[in-house]
């Protein structure tokens, strides 16, 4: 603890930058591996599109691109950062009720799983 000390009185800003880099270090780390156990649990690979759900969750439990999931079903492609539309909203923007729209996603991941990754 006495070298901690000294370093601290000595240096106290790079002291601090570094404790700052190590807590955001350790936070990333911490948030990768959530994701990696939450989508390698196999209760959430290739679930039936629910109405809550966005593109992209569908997409990345399926395996498929979002972009060619989006695209299939004549939809822009989500966006980046901000608030991503539910499936709900999206059937309703389309005019469509929801087991329509789920139909077509269906028939899309059917076919997007047949064509396999790109060559």
């Amino acid at each position: 603890m006495k070298p901690f000390l000294r370093l601290w009185r000595r240096h106290r800003i790079l002291t601090s930058a570094f404790l700052l880099a190590m807590a955001l270090a350790i936070f990333f780390a911490g948030r990768t591996i959530f994701f990696v156990a939450y989508w390698a649990d196999p209760a959430r690979q290739d679930l039936p599109p629910e109405p809550w759900m966005t593109i992209g969750y569908v997409a990345h439990s399926w395996h498929v691109p979002v972009e060619k999931l989006a695209r299939d079903l004549d939809l822009p492609p989500p966006p980046k950062d901000g608030p991503r539309p539910s499936l709900e909203r999206l059937a309703e923007e389309r005019g469509q009720d929801f087991e329509e729209f789920k139909a077509e996603i269906e028939s899309s991941l059917a076919e997007l799983r047949r064509l396999g990754p790109p060559k």
